[in-house]
């Protein structure tokens, strides 16, 4: 064994360990960065509800917790509430404190029909009265927060019946309507502003070609060891 330790091949074993050092680092450094999570920033300034949303298309993630300007025609008779949800919306997620009994109430969903035609479900804001708020009538201009249908894919399910899903609100509309909702947060005739379930998402993935380049790098460590333990032996059998 001592044959391979000679002092003639050590520069050979710090130059054969270095340069596989250096190949595993860098399969570590592609496999981190192979590993990607976005999340949206908000924008301080509201955005036309148009361009988060296109009609009969899923919600955008990068849309979730958007402030948004809106304008349409309310919807006759599309008044429904939503009972026993709490002030924050954060509190009907799975896994959080739940709201006391007490702090239950309604949000008050309305249909918003837009200038193309289709509709959006609006959660107007939160009463704890038990009979019904005066419905929205007319033309309106609002402001408020994207969410995704409360059934969208998540880390965190909500809890609360019923959900608002875009089967949901389809039930209600006369026109089609458009994926998610929106919190509003212009409150008037004394509903309380509901606090979004939903913040920005983070968008979470894999890129392809850094997990290429991953085992790319351990294949070329794994080369330079075959090639060091080559030169190694016929090292030691030309000395022998």
């Amino acid at each position: 064994m001592r044959h391979y330790f000679q002092r003639r091949l050590l520069l050979i074993h710090v130059i054969g360990l270095a340069l596989i050092a250096s190949c595993l680092l860098l399969s570590h450094w592609q496999w981190n960065r192979a590993h990607y999570a976005r999340q949206a920033v908000p924008v301080s300034k509201p955005v036309a509800f148009e361009k988060l949303s296109s009609p009969r298309d899923f919600l955008p993630p990068s849309s979730v917790g958007q402030l948004t300007q809106v304008s349409g025609t309310w919807q006759t008779g599309s008044q429904v509430l939503l009972p026993s949800r709490p002030i924050d919306g954060r509190k009907l997620l799975q896994g959080s404190q739940p709201a006391l009994q007490t702090d239950l109430g309604n949000w008050v969903l309305e249909l918003l029909r837009l200038k193309d035609g289709t509709s959006v479900g609006v959660i107007r804001g939160w009463h704890s009265a038990t009979d019904r708020f005066p419905s929205a009538s007319g033309s309106a201009s609002l402001r408020g927060v994207v969410q995704p249908a409360e059934d969208a894919p998540n880390s965190a399910a909500v809890i609360a019946s019923p959900l608002i899903t875009t089967k949901f609100l389809l039930s209600h509309a006369n026109t089609d309507i458009r994926d998610g909702f929106i919190v509003e947060t212009s409150i008037q005739n004394g509903l309380t502003q509901v606090i979004p379930s939903r913040a920005a998402f983070t968008e979470t993935g894999l890129r392809t070609l850094n997990v290429f380049y991953t085992f790319n790098w351990i294949f070329f460590a794994l080369l330079i060891l075959l090639i060091w333990i080559r030169i190694v032996r016929d090292e030691v059998s030309s000395a022998t």
